[in-house]
């Protein structure tokens, strides 16, 4: 699938679509407290579904760790969605499937599981980010 054919589908379900780049578009959802950013970006091999930013690091170091840690606990009770940080420290909120074979379900899928899972862990992570 190309990420025209992904637009398209996001597109087909009536997500707001921007171009960035040849390899890169914006979509945006509106969840309980906010709205959140989402990128989807293709390589060769992926596509990259991810709320970016979804929360900002706190700036001391040693004030992550409660943050870092709950991200770990998180990534461990969410399916198929992960949380990572950026080259800015940023907290990330990502979805990744393999372009081969994708199809229209799994674009679907693929925004179903971020907006659910942005919503369901926001008001923690963004209280610990905070902190």
């Amino acid at each position: 699938m190309t990420l025209e054919q992904i637009r398209a589908c996001l597109d087909a379900d009536g997500w707001p679509v921007d171009v960035m780049s040849g390899t890169t578009i914006q979509t945006r959802f509106r969840g309980k407290s906010r709205i959140f950013p989402t990128v989807i970006h293709v390589d060769e091999t992926w596509v990259t579904f991810a709320v970016l930013p979804y929360a900002h690091s706190p700036q001391d170091p040693d004030d992550a760790d409660d943050l870092l840690r709950a991200l770990l606990r998180f990534n461990r009770q969410m399916n198929l969605a992960k949380f990572s940080m950026d080259e800015d420290d940023d907290v990330v909120l990502s979805v990744e499937y393999r372009l081969e074979n994708l199809d229209p379900s799994e674009v679907r899928d693929a925004m179903d599981v971020v907006s659910f899972y942005a919503d369901k862990y926001y008001a923690e992570v963004e209280k610990l980010a905070r902190s």
